[in-house]
């Protein structure tokens, strides 16, 4: 029987090629929606047509197993180099070395770590306070990025076409600040206070998203009254029809034609479109499915009103407020794991998302305890494949222990933090990738 698993494990050939096939202006434009009655705006969805940057990302990897794979014990790797999990068989590489009580890691699981052609990287060191600027395919450090000012260490975004390019909130202007990596370059595009007339804290969180997947659109809110986004291509500010901000600012789906607040999604009017089925905000990241619909990915612990939509992860249709589950109980999961980070941002393969469950027991013994799993997830299909262990709690480091997993912009790849259970427990908090099967160094 133990023969039997492992070779299920290690020469699975389960591919999913079939799936792959079908992650400051005067002149500027206000938009003030319609506050008399809630309107409902339908979007039309997208249509089925494959991404020509696709790749197979599973081709190895084994599709939907249930089976318990216990977590081993395993020294981690020393910098750049790799492991194979022992109960995986992936291969996990360092890309840190942050010493003795240091912490870098990821961003954030909903903020894409990887440039466009995946060519640089950046990862937080939360050591000296400051962010890191690593070779994408080798990950050799490069620079400090300690000429930038980002609002909150999360809000470092990418251009999803110009690898040269990210975007940033300058903490202490305000201004939204267009940067270029080769030349350090900054250029202002937009003041976020003097273009929404704000006369006290601008904010892009509190769980912040990405901007459009075409780098145009974003959201922000003013205090705790009122909640924007921001079209840099039409100079057009909109204001949301909300009865109560709630301390979070409307994001952008990757379409720009859609925005998610809370448990709702609104048109680029700021006006009602959907109220999703889902009982309340929780650890989430926008992104598509492979037909291109704007999905909110969520963990839900709770079903939602209309009954139904709970799990470990739930893709949430924004046009309809309808759920299909990627990982629940009714699919022979456990009950949903504490400290789910779903990661969302393959925007050259859409369909495709990872995320990181730290457990209860913490130990990795359960299904899905410590572990960390990509998703294939089509209209009426899903296909989950887990892809090892992390190894991270928040013992000794608390809310930096956490592992953030962050998918690539191919889905070839997963990004996560961890402080090494083990003997190593607690030394310092590593990054490390899961460079997965379809993986191209």
């Amino acid at each position: 029987m133990n023969l039997m698993k492992h070779l299920k494990l290690y020469f699975g050939i389960v591919c999913l090629s079939c799936a792959l096939n079908g992650c400051t202006s005067d002149n500027a434009k206000v938009v003030v929606p319609n506050e008399a009655e809630e309107t409902v705006t339908p979007i039309e969805e997208g249509t089925d047509t494959p991404n020509e940057n696709t790749v197979a990302v599973a081709t190895s990897l084994v599709a939907n197993d249930l089976e318990l794979h216990p977590m081993q014990d395993i020294a981690r790797p020393n910098y750049l180099e790799t492991i194979v999990d022992p109960s995986f068989g992936t291969i996990i590489r360092r890309i840190s070395n942050a010493g003795d009580g240091g912490v870098i890691k990821p961003m954030y699981s909903t903020i894409q770590a990887w440039n466009a052609d995946e060519t640089k990287m950046i990862l937080y060191d939360q050591t000296n306070g400051v962010h890191q600027l690593l070779d994408g395919m080798s990950y050799a450090f490069i620079r400090n990025l300690d000429d930038v000012r980002p609002d909150d260490v999360e809000q470092l975004f990418w251009d999803f076409n110009d690898a040269d390019v990210l975007y940033y909130l300058d903490a202490n202007t305000d201004d939204f600040i267009k940067y270029s990596i080769s030349s350090s370059t900054k250029t202002i595009l937009i003041n976020l206070k003097e273009i929404s007339g704000c006369d006290g804290t601008i904010t892009m969180g509190s769980d912040v998203q990405m901007m459009s997947w075409d780098s145009d659109v974003i959201g922000f809110r003013c205090n705790n009254d009122n909640t924007y986004s921001y079209r840099f291509s039409t100079q057009e500010l909109t204001r949301f029809n909300l009865d109560d901000v709630n301390y979070a600012a409307v994001m952008p789906a990757p379409s720009g034609t859609l925005f998610y607040h809370k448990v709702s999604s609104y048109d680029t009017n700021g006006n009602f479109v959907a109220r999703l089925n889902k009982s309340k905000p929780e650890h989430s990241c926008l992104g598509q499915m492979t037909d291109g619909t704007d999905t909110d990915y969520s963990v839900s612990f709770n079903g939602g009103p209309n009954g139904g939509c709970e799990g470990n992860i739930i893709a949430f249709n924004l046009n309809t407020g309808e759920c299909l589950p990627v990982i629940a109980e009714a699919m022979g999961y456990d009950y949903p794991k504490s400290g789910t980070h779903i990661s969302a941002v393959a925007h050259k393969n859409p369909g495709w998302i990872a995320a990181s469950m730290i457990g209860y027991e913490q130990d990795g013994q359960a299904l899905l305890d410590q572990e960390l799993v990509i998703a294939h997830v089509a209209p009426g299909s899903v296909d989950v494949y887990r892809i090892g262990h992390h190894r991270a709690d928040e013992d000794q480091f608390d809310y930096w222990g956490e592992p953030h997993a962050v998918i690539s912009p191919t889905g070839t790849r997963v990004l996560f933090g961890s402080d090494w259970s083990g003997s190593e427990d607690g030394k310092s908090v590593e990054s490390y990738v899961v460079e997965l099967p379809s993986f191209n160094r």
